[in-house]
């Protein structure tokens, strides 16, 4: 028995591609499992994996810890406001408005768009999200509908004043919010998953795919794509949206909402599609002037010039690490993450592959790990201003405002240096 085995067990029952969040976050999670279980062998925890779907599930929970917060990345909300109003209340009066939301987490989400829909004017009666997770903990916290000062963030809060009542410093979903949704366990990768289910309007799924190898994440997109409306919108997680490349659906509008409109545009082939993705984005110098704390897409890197060391197979390392940039910008991460990592074991100088797994591993929540892997972009790297820029969110993230501070000044003078030298 081994921590392959559980890695294996976790593939089968999520299809969780190790690499994304590394193993050792997984062996992390393991030791702590077995400790909560008075457990001290790794065969017998495996075990209780086997027969226990509870155990599985808080396992799962301890793996992947669900970062999430009321109103995450505005834009797609304001992009589905502006889809919701513009769009579907005209041209659908009367008719009953459906979403899904998967995975939905302890609840953030699904209540956001309950939100949307109340402030709207949509009454619940003509509106129904269906909001599913895999795991049943989650589903008990988002019934409960009570959530602490971590599930708000920024300085747009008036709906907070709106939409919840406060007691003893929890905040509690007010009912008529409530009655938009419905919550259920189920896991999406199930056999009978789609099975008796309504085609929807509007699938929230976001930030669950970069957890997927490539063929589980085809099957994922499969699934949802079968549960779309025709004219349906899909909002997928920012480092997701690559998968989508080969598929029948057009981007909308909205810049950085990372939503997809369902059915393919004859005047938008791939060309215009990867195109689309591209134009959205600054380039690093007019980014690095605007500080923007969004994340950055991986299709946005500059590379250093690759030097001329080649690893085992007899590519060169710059070639290697582009290719790793483009797994990951196709929404690959599990793969990227695997080529940085054997590059990494040959030539443990390479700024770039410390910086995209770090990417990786803060997109896949895992903080603690993403820091110490830009820290080390940054040691190798002190002017890479991406990796500076990223180290101030995760610090922030992660509660450390000082250094958050620090990584942001940094990332501000190494900005204001290249607009000087591309001024000269």
């Amino acid at each position: 028995m081994s921590l392959g085995n559980i890695e294996t067990l976790l593939k089968t029952r999520m299809g969780l591609h190790s690499s994304t969040v590394g193993s050792s976050t997984i062996l992390h999670a393991v030791e702590q499992r077995m400790r909560d279980c008075e457990i001290t062998d790794i065969s017998d925890y495996e075990r209780v994996l086997l027969h226990s779907g509870t155990e599985m599930d808080a396992l799962i929970d301890t793996v992947i810890i669900p970062e999430t917060w009321f109103f995450r990345d505005i834009n797609p909300f304001d992009a589905f406001n502006k889809w919701l109003k513009e769009e579907w209340m005209v041209q659908h009066p009367g008719d009953t408005l459906r979403i899904l939301s998967v995975p939905c987490s302890s609840g953030e989400e699904a209540y956001t768009l309950a939100m949307c829909l109340a402030d709207s004017d949509l009454a619940s009666s003509r509106a129904r999200i269906d909001a599913i997770d895999i795991s049943s903990i989650n589903i008990d916290k988002a019934h409960k509908g009570e959530y602490g000062k971590n599930s708000f963030r920024g300085n747009r809060l008036e709906y907070r004043d709106k939409h919840f009542q406060e007691n003893n410093a929890r905040f509690r979903v007010n009912d008529n919010i409530r009655e938009y949704v419905n919550f259920e366990q189920a896991n999406m990768l199930g056999s009978n998953f789609s099975s008796g289910r309504p085609l929807y309007h509007v699938i929230f799924c976001r930030n669950l795919l970069i957890y997927f190898d490539r063929a589980t994440q085809d099957t994922a997109i499969d699934r949802l794509s079968s549960l779309l409306n025709d004219d349906g919108v899909l909002f997928l997680g920012h480092s997701e949206t690559g998968l989508l490349l080969n598929r029948e659906f057009t981007p909308l509008p909205s810049q950085r909402c990372f939503g997809f409109r369902y059915g393919k545009d004859d005047s938008q082939d791939e060309e215009h599609l990867a195109a689309d993705r591209m134009r959205r984005q600054p380039p690093r110098s007019q980014s690095a002037a605007k500080r923007n704390t969004m994340p950055l897409p991986f299709s946005d890197i500059v590379f250093a010039e690759p030097g001329t060391s080649t690893d085992e197979t007899g590519e060169p390392d710059g070639d290697l690490l582009k290719q790793a940039f483009r797994l990951a910008d196709e929404g690959h991460l599990g793969e990227a993450a695997e080529q940085c990592e054997g590059l990494l074991s040959e030539q443990t100088h390479q700024a770039d592959a410390y910086f995209l797994l770090g990417l990786i591993r803060e997109s896949a929540g895992n903080l603690t790990e993403a820091e110490q892997l830009l820290r080390k972009a940054v040691y190798l790297d002190p002017a890479h201003h991406e990796a500076l820029v990223h180290l101030g969110i995760v610090c922030e993230q992660l509660g450390d405002n000082a250094n958050a501070s620090r990584f942001r000044e940094r990332a501000e003078r190494t900005a204001s240096k290249h607009l000087t030298e591309a001024i000269r």
